[in-house]
């Protein structure tokens, strides 16, 4: 398994990836298709990994690359390819490619079932909730505000720098103000 940065929606791989990230995630918790094509390429800190195995997408993750943290606002594995542990491995690639904390949000296991199954996934992997009251702010203009987890595989640097992690996802990837 291998994973390529895709730099612009021209990209090999890129239509199919884009369809995938469209079908996986509800419209509340994605960027529209034109904002995320916009995205490529053309935000520096934003980084669209396509994973692949024998030249054929399988998966992806998306993160966004700060100085003290990377934010990994999405990953997802090819339908028929769920629950053989891809998902697994994708995350052990991307904590291979950084040393600083990840962070990532989560859907709270009161609110759904998935929610309690993600937390377990990411718990397996070594994340653990940061014990902080978090929302997620809309994607669109007429979106509402989600409250999620947050989690990370440096759980005391996160809760310690909460604040200013938050700000800097809020202003980077929302494109909105504090809270």
């Amino acid at each position: 398994m291998e994973f390529i940065r895709i730099n612009s929606d021209k990209d090999e791989y890129a239509d199919e990836l884009i369809m995938l990230y469209l079908d996986t995630f509800p419209e509340t918790q994605r960027h529209t298709e034109d904002d995320f094509r916009k995205l490529l390429g053309r935000e520096e800190r934003f980084h669209c990994n396509a994973v692949l195995m024998n030249n054929a997408l399988v998966g992806f993750f998306h993160n966004w690359d700060f100085d003290e943290f990377v934010f990994l606002e999405h990953v997802a594995v090819e339908p028929p390819l769920r629950g053989h542990k891809l998902g697994e491995k994708i995350i052990s690639l991307a904590r291979q490619s950084t040393k600083r904390p990840l962070v990532l949000e989560v859907e709270k296991a009161e609110d759904s079932e998935w929610g309690a199954r993600r937390i377990e996934f990411y718990h397996r992997l070594g994340f653990q909730i940061i014990p902080v009251e978090y929302v997620q702010p809309p994607y669109r203009k007429d979106g509402s505000y989600i409250p999620l987890h947050l989690m990370s595989n440096d759980p005391e640097f996160v809760t310690k720098n909460y604040e200013k992690i938050k700000d800097i996802i809020y202003k980077n990837v929302y494109k909105t103000g504090n809270m």
